[in-house]
C-alpha cells in the first residue's frame, strides 16, 4: 500500500445545482484507490450540505446520497408560499422604495431545511475532517468551521479568514447555505449572525490546504470556459444569472490558476489535483430549461409544484439556457436532480478517460489533455 497523503476534497456553492457533485462523486470515487480518497471535506453552501453527508458516509458509491438528491423537493427546502409571503416582498418593495424603513430578514422562508437537514445528514457519524464556510455579517470574513483536523493558522488576514473549532450541526450548514436577500441569515451559537460562505469562498481550495491536504478534489458547479448568454440584450433574470456566474466562476478560475502556475513554478511543493465541472458555462442553465419546458412549463404540469411553475414563468425559465441558469439555483425538483446527477457522472467519466499527469491526477495547467 502506498504512503497515504491527506486528500481534500473541495465542494462548490450553487444551490440546487449540489445534484452535480453527488453524481461525479458517486463515479469518481469509487475510482481512486483507497489510500486516495478524500479524509478533509471543505465545503460552501450547498456544497456545506453534500460535504457533510459525505463526511459521514462510509459508501464510496454514495447510493444514499443519489437517492437524497431525487427525492429532494421544494417543499424540503422552502416553506409553500402563503400571505406571510405576500407580506414579506410588500415589505421588500416598500424598503426598495425608499418611503419606509423595514425589517425583511429575506425574500424566502427556509423553515423546513433545518429538520430536513437533521433527517437526511447523520451529523454523529463524521469521521473526517469537516470545515464548513460561512460568512459572517458582522466583520464580513469567511469564517471556516471545522470539526476535527488541525488549520496552520487560526486566521488568514490576506484572505480575510478565520477558522473556528466545533461540532458541525445542522445550524452551522443553515448558515453556510443561507443566500444572501433570498434565506434569512442564521444565528449561530456565537451570537453572531451568518450567511452564504460562496458569496467571499465558493470554491474553499485555500483552507482544504490549511488543512494539510497535499492532494486537491474540486468539484465545481460552474464551468470555467465557454460563454453565457447571446447576441440580445439581458433583461433582469438574464443579468441576475451573469452576475451569479461571474461570482461564482471567476474565484474557481483564479485559484485553480494560482494552484497550477505553484505547481510549475515550485514542483517540490506541486499539489495534484482532479477537478471535475460541466464543460461549458451554459450547461446546467440548458438543462435546467429543458427539465422545466418538460415538467414544469405546461398548464398541466403546474400542479406538480405550483411554486416551481410560478418561479420559472416569473423569469422566463424555458426562454433560453440563460434564464434557465437563474432558475436552477432553486430548482429544488427530482427531475432536474436526476439529470444534474446524470451529467455528473457523464463528466466524472470523461475525467476518468483522460490523461493525467499522475495516475488520476494532474499537475499542470487546467484543460490541456482535452
Amino acid at each position: 500500500m502506498p504512503s497515504r497523503e491527506p486528500v481534500g476534497l473541495v465542494l462548490a456553492g450553487g444551490g440546487a445545482r449540489g445534484a452535480y457533485e453527488a453524481g461525479v462523486l458517486s463515479v469518481l470515487l469509487p475510482a481512486l484507490p483507497h489510500h486516495e480518497r478524500p479524509d478533509i471535506v471543505v465545503g460552501a453552501s450547498v456544497g456545506a450540505i453534500s460535504g457533510s453527508y459525505i463526511a459521514a458516509d462510509s459508501d464510496p458509491t454514495l447510493a444514499d446520497g443519489l437517492q437524497l438528491w431525487e427525492r429532494l423537493r421544494w417543499g424540503d427546502v422552502l416553506a409553500t408560499p402563503s400571505l406571510k409571503d405576500l407580506e414579506r416582498i410588500l415589505r421588500g418593495a416598500i424598503n426598495f422604495s425608499g418611503l419606509l424603513s423595514l425589517h425583511v430578514p429575506a425574500l424566502l422562508d427556509t423553515t423546513p431545511l433545518g429538520p430536513t437537514l437533521e433527517r437526511l445528514i447523520p451529523f454523529e457519524r463524521i469521521a473526517r475532517t469537516l470545515a464548513v464556510v460561512a460568512t459572517s455579517a458582522r466583520t464580513g470574513r469567511s469564517v471556516v468551521f471545522h470539526q476535527g483536523g488541525t488549520p496552520q493558522a487560526t486566521s488568514d488576514d490576506k484572505r480575510g479568514i478565520d477558522y473556528v473549532a466545533t461540532a458541525i450541526t445542522e445550524t452551522h450548514v443553515r448558515a453556510s447555505s443561507a443566500i444572501p436577500a433570498l434565506f434569512p441569515a442564521v444565528q449561530l451559537p456565537d451570537g453572531d449572525w451568518y450567511f452564504d460562505g460562496s458569496t467571499r469562498l465558493n470554491a474553499p481550495i485555500k483552507p482544504a490546504l490549511a488543512f494539510g491536504a497535499k492532494r486537491i478534489i474540486v468539484i465545481g458547479l460552474n464551468a470555467i470556459s465557454g460563454t453565457l448568454g447571446g447576441a440580445q440584450r439581458p433583461d433582469l433574470a438574464a443579468g441576475a444569472a451573469l452576475v451569479l456566474d461571474a461570482l461564482l466562476a471567476d474565484p474557481l478560475t483564479e485559484d485553480l490558476q494560482t494552484l497550477t502556475t505553484i505547481n510549475r513554478l515550485a514542483p517540490d511543493r506541486a499539489i495534484p489535483y482532479i477537478f471535475v465541472a460541466p464543460p461549458e458555462r451554459d450547461t446546467i442553465g440548458q438543462i435546467a430549461r429543458d427539465v422545466f419546458r418538460r415538467h414544469y412549463g405546461g398548464i398541466l404540469h403546474a400542479a406538480r409544484s405550483p411554486q416551481l411553475a410560478f418561479l420559472g414563468r416569473l423569469i422566463d425559465a424555458d426562454a433560453d439556457p440563460l434564464h434557465g441558469e437563474l432558475l436552477s439555483y432553486l430548482f429544488f425538483a427530482p427531475e432536474f436532480a436526476r439529470a444534474l446527477i446524470a451529467r455528473g457522472q457523464a463528466d466524472a467519466r470523461r475525467w476518468l478517460a483522460e490523461p493525467h499527469d499522475d495516475g488520476l491526477w494532474d499537475l499542470g495547467p487546467l484543460g490541456r489533455h482535452r
